[in-house]
């Protein structure tokens, strides 16, 4: 249960109380901390969001016509790459509708909307985000799920018992996880 909570604290903690056990001893004060814990991120992270215009002195766009704009103005393509970047890796997650096609029985219309950011080494990023919380959908139907410590730990041991060095890692696409390493010299 101890690496349950330290692994997925939020999702037991939303489990627990979906399925009314949080009043159990083993989930009695864990899961009020936890739930509040969240709530204080979420609020906090959405606020420093809003407030933030600029980063290492550049402007920061909110919108797709701002960043396109931003380019405009300073005569670069530097937004405009990055939401194509994200574009284009997003692209097969999607069925695009002709304007006029109706919504598929057993799908919902969610708003999307970019997230702008700059990297340490000044590169463009945009992020692609569903507006999922905007709507009333299951949380289990929208999970997005991160690489967990149990993955990155039986990675190391495949490239430990492979006699491998490893240079990098890196979490491309969501179901794609690439590990650079080289056999040791001996």
């Amino acid at each position: 249960m101890r690496e349950l909570k330290n692994s997925n604290g939020v999702q037991v903690a939303e489990y627990a109380v979906a399925h009314n056990l949080s009043h159990e001893p083993a989930f009695s004060w864990w899961v009020v901390d936890t739930l509040k814990k969240r709530d204080r991120i979420i609020s906090t992270s959405h606020t420093r969001y809003a407030k933030r215009t600029h980063k290492f002195g550049i402007r920061l766009p909110k919108t797709v016509e701002e960043a396109l704009q931003i380019d405009k103005d300073s005569g670069t393509t530097l937004w405009h790459d990055a939401i194509q970047k994200e574009m284009t890796n997003n692209a097969v997650a999607f069925e695009f509708l002709e304007p006029g096609d109706s919504i598929p029985h057993g799908y919902k219309k969610i708003s999307l909307h970019m997230v702008f950011y700059i990297k340490l080494d000044f590169t463009r990023k945009a992020r692609l985000v569903a507006g999922g919380h905007l709507i009333d959908v299951p949380a289990s139907m929208t999970y997005s799920s991160v690489v967990s410590r149990e993955s990155v730990r039986i990675m190391f041991l495949i490239a430990a018992l492979n006699v491998l060095k490893i240079l990098g890692a890196d979490i491309g696409m969501p179901t794609l996880t690439h590990l650079i390493a080289r056999k040791c010299m001996q």
